[in-house]
């Protein structure tokens, strides 16, 4: 069954006489009324029972102290933050410098989905290099990080994400002394992905370095 808004309405082609005073079908208590009406419909055979099991498994996880981090390169490093702090990864975007109030880290501002957000160099912050390798090359796709904690939202440029991974505290190995003194200030451990060390950054070293570097 088609419904109005599909038909003639913002779906549609548009002719609902109620769109000249209410401009969207969000504002109409017959679209309204549908959405309640499927929030409040039985759940399907077997929902709780899966969701109970789900959420066993997550606290068995936690009990473990498992955690899940999203994984990125900068420059020849692979770093890793938990995916809790996390929020999108989106395409490259112009970044719109302030005057007297850029320097280093802080780059200016960008648009993400309609919001200006933060701009930094984390490869910068780090104190990191770009060196030839030996590795085969590839396409990679550059992209924008947005990460968040306690309300104050970042986005950064990256050259690569990796995904997310699991791991557990006792894959964390001690911080080699290749990598920078800001590097090794920020990164709790190293652990192993697909034969590389990726460093585990410490988010209560991080996001204060993030802070900081728009004051400096």
């Amino acid at each position: 069954m088609i419904s109005c808004w599909q038909e003639k309405g913002i779906m549609g082609d548009g002719s609902c006489p109620e769109l000249e005073t209410r401009v969207h079908c969000r504002h109409c208590p017959v679209y309204g009324a549908a959405g309640r009406q499927r929030l409040d419909r039985e759940l399907p055979p077997g929902y709780l029972e899966e969701r109970t099991a789900v959420m066993a498994q997550q606290k068995e996880m936690a009990r473990a102290g498992t955690l899940s981090v999203m994984v990125f390169r900068l420059a020849n490093e692979r770093f890793a933050l938990k995916t809790v702090f996390f929020q999108e990864a989106a395409e490259m975007s112009p970044v719109h410098t302030l005057p007297l109030r850029v320097n280093r880290v802080f780059r200016g501002l960008v648009n993400i989905n309609g919001e200006l957000l933060l701009c930094l160099s984390v490869t910068d912050l780090l104190d990191l290099t770009n060196m030839e390798t030996d590795e085969p090359a590839r396409t990679v796709y550059e992209r924008m990080m947005v990460v968040c904690r306690e309300g104050n939202r970042f986005v950064f440029p990256v050259d690569e994400i990796l995904g997310v991974r699991r791991i557990v505290p006792e894959e964390l190995k001690d911080v080699p002394a290749t990598l920078s003194r800001s590097a090794r200030v920020m990164t709790r451990g190293i652990f192993l992905l697909k034969g590389q060390p990726v460093g585990l950054l410490d988010e209560e070293l991080f996001f204060p370095g993030l802070a900081r570097s728009l004051t400096s």
